[in-house]
This record gives structure tokens, C-alpha cells and sequence, in this order.
């Protein structure tokens, strides 16, 4: 008797710390200024770390590193369509790339960390990663939509942070969007803001 108790007592507590997956899944789409609807972005490539992860990696920062070069990013856009100043528009263009060096290095390290669940877009622009339930960081690169920076050469990135549900799916969609900034300005005679 007193081996079926301890038997039944060891199988509650096993049972008690099983979690069942969770499934992030969403479709990945780009948008030319041009087009009236979205296009499938196949082989846009999907990056997912739990925060616990990041944090034990010493890359709990990500999102603001991403965010940091979008700011950036945006910064230096502006300078080139708002001074005509070669000074400042040289100055902008260099602080620019050295925060792209730098994003660069810590995206292709991150993309190597073991903790990182991949996937990839399907040709209809969906994908699909079975997570553990959390709080996850998602890092979107664009199989179509690139940009010339040594972080987007290869792809335009995006960051997202989604909270995984066990037992059931979370839908997590990313839009790329192109911009052509000169025609943009022409037609709206004004600036663009953001990246």
C-alpha cells in the first residue's frame, strides 16, 4: 500500500510540471506602396527566445538593440531628406553604420544561441513554431523586402514580444512595408516619419 501511495504521489507531482506547447503560428506578408494588397513574403525567416532565455544569455536587451537601429534608422532617413548640409547628412550616415555594425554582430550571434526556436515562411507566407508557454521575443527578417544596411541587406528585421498560451495557438502576423521614400515625398510633399 505504502509503494501505491508513493507511486500515485510521484505521478501527481510529474504530471503537475508537464506544461503542454503552445503553437505561435502566423503569416509573414510584405507590402509594396504600389500594390493593393499584401504579397506572401516566403522565406521571411522567424527567430523565438523565451525573455527567461534572453536574460540567462545576456540577451534580455534585444528588443531595444532592434529598436535602437530602428530609431536610428529613422533618424538617418530624415537627416538626408531634411539638411542639405553635407556635414550633418555625413555625420548621420556614420553614426548610422556604426550602429548597424553593431546590430549586425549581435543579430547573427543571437540567431546562432541554442535557446533560439527557428522557422521559416512557406510559400503562401506562413509559419508555424511549438513553444514552451511564456513571454517570447520574435525576430522577423524579410525573405523579400531588403534595405542597404549591413542588418538588412539580406532582409528588413522587425521585433515583436507575444505571450505563448499552452495547450492552444497564438497568431503573430508581421507586414514588411516598402517604401520609396523620394516618390513618397514628391507625392505628399512632406516628410515620412518612422522607418
Amino acid at each position: 500500500m505504502k509503494n501505491i501511495l508513493i507511486g500515485l504521489a510521484l505521478l501527481v507531482v510529474t504530471l503537475s510540471f508537464t506544461t503542454e506547447n503552445g503553437k505561435l503560428s502566423g503569416l509573414v506578408t510584405y507590402k509594396d506602396s504600389y500594390e493593393s494588397s499584401n504579397q506572401a513574403d516566403a522565406g521571411g525567416e522567424i527567430y523565438a527566445i523565451s525573455q527567461a532565455d534572453a536574460r540567462s544569455a545576456q540577451y534580455g536587451d534585444v528588443a531595444k538593440v532592434i529598436g535602437r537601429f530602428m530609431m536610428s534608422k529613422s533618424d538617418y532617413s530624415q537627416a538626408v531628406f531634411n539638411t542639405v548640409d553635407p556635414g550633418r547628412v555625413k555625420q548621420a550616415q556614420d553614426y548610422f553604420d556604426t550602429v548597424s555594425e553593431i546590430t549586425a554582430k549581435y543579430i547573427t550571434r543571437f540567431k546562432k544561441l541554442p535557446a533560439v526556436a527557428r522557422a521559416s515562411a512557406n510559400g503562401k507566407g506562413n509559419y508555424t513554431l511549438n513553444l514552451m508557454p511564456g513571454k517570447y521575443y520574435v525576430l522577423f527578417i524579410s525573405g523579400t523586402v531588403k534595405s542597404d544596411n549591413s542588418v538588412e541587406s539580406k532582409g528588413n528585421v522587425d521585433i515583436k514580444v507575444i505571450d505563448v498560451k499552452p495547450a492552444g495557438e497564438t497568431m503573430l502576423d508581421e507586414i514588411f512595408k516598402i517604401h520609396e521614400n523620394f516618390s513618397l515625398m514628391f507625392l505628399t510633399g512632406r516628410y515620412l516619419q518612422g522607418c
